[in-house]
């Protein structure tokens, strides 16, 4: 599969690889589809046809389906990444089009049916042709020799929050895309947590949470650190039935607690007050540590994604809480990577 390395690609990629989500996406937003193929049939093949140089641009992934008719169909999904709208998408469409019915032709047999669909969240409505045609000047004067077909559009910019439909993760994940751009993204984020927050199972909202920060760490500079902790108070009210302010913190208290806790059953096995007392000061150093790291560890993925956990191997070998505690302190504000590697 060709390496993921842009944001908007990463957060596709991690959202929309999940069949049950997409299937609820697609029905819930694009009903159309419902005649077109089976619930509960959709098989992510893994196939990926954009090249690395548009991938700043483009996201696809390719589903499988069967049809009621018990024959196969495709679904190509092409995320548009641009602000605004490519009059010319129809055609790169017919080449991944093209591609795929290249795999086939090596199995023999007919060509089974493709729908394409287009994802698009820029700052523009889109006001290009939706049929291939549309890119011919004098299509119908000539319509024997020109390729026929229609994508389906769905237009976040065209959809109000009202009208984007399906579970609450899902509407999650489309009001993400549709805000990312935005101005005032740090206000709609806020309330997008609060959708988040209405999840029961805090567990998924955590691992979601930590995918969707990432994104926004790399995608958007229109959200303040307070607009990012507030949002997180409201997606995740409790980790374990403790409040939290925010996950890093949540992280370091955690750490904390356990190196007391070290401490204190390290001292009632010694059976000595002085090795209890010694345990407890070494277990507080110890806790205090780990959690800066996880702390540390975090906040190098969300903002950084796979070239933070890569530092962070070098990070977790500082044994200077003074360090630590710098290192943490000034991911807040680092946009680079260079800015963290120079505080080591």
């Amino acid at each position: 599969m060709t390496e993921i390395t842009q944001p908007h690609d990463r957060f596709f990629f991690k959202t929309f690889s999940q069949p049950e989500r997409v299937e609820d996406i697609l029905f819930h937003n694009l009903p159309q589809l419902a005649s077109l193929f089976m619930a509960g049939t959709l098989e992510n093949t893994g196939e990926s046809f954009v090249s690395d140089e548009l991938r700043k641009y483009y996201s696809d992934i390719l589903y499988k389906a069967k049809r009621k008719n018990g024959e196969s169909v495709y679904l190509y999904i092409l995320f548009e990444h641009k602000s605004y709208p490519e009059p010319r998408i129809a055609f790169d469409l017919l080449r991944y089009m093209v591609r795929i019915w290249e795999m086939e032709k090596e199995q023999g047999g007919c060509f089974s049916l493709i729908v394409p669909i287009v994802f698009y969240h820029g700052k523009e409505r889109w006001n290009c042709a939706t049929n291939f045609s549309g890119l011919f000047a004098h299509a119908d004067e000539s319509s024997e020799f020109v390729p026929r077909f229609q994508y389906l559009l769905y237009d976040l910019s065209g959809y109000t929050e009202e009208k984007i439909k399906g579970t609450i993760l899902s509407r999650v994940i489309l009001l993400l895309f549709k805000y990312i751009y935005a101005q005032d993204f740090g206000e709609k984020y806020i309330k997008i947590c609060e959708l988040l927050g209405k999840l029961e199972d805090e567990k998924t909202a955590l691992e979601f949470m930590k995918i969707a920060l990432e994104y926004i760490g790399n995608a958007t500079n229109q959200i303040t650190v307070e607009q990012l902790q507030e949002g997180i108070r409201k997606a995740l009210p409790t980790v374990g039935g403790v409040l939290v302010p925010t996950i890093f913190e949540q992280l370091r208290e955690e750490g904390r607690e356990e190196g007391r806790e070290e401490g204190r059953e390290e001292g009632r096995e010694e059976g000595r007050e002085e090795g209890r007392e010694e345990g407890r000061e070494e277990g507080e150093i110890i806790g205090l540590k780990k959690g800066l790291l996880e702390a540390i560890q975090l906040a190098l993925e969300i903002k950084f994604g796979d070239d933070g956990l890569e530092l962070f191997q070098k990070v977790k070998t500082i044994a200077s809480l003074e360090k630590l505690n710098a290192i943490k302190s000034s991911l807040r504000e680092a946009d680079s990577l260079r800015q963290i590697d120079s505080l080591l």
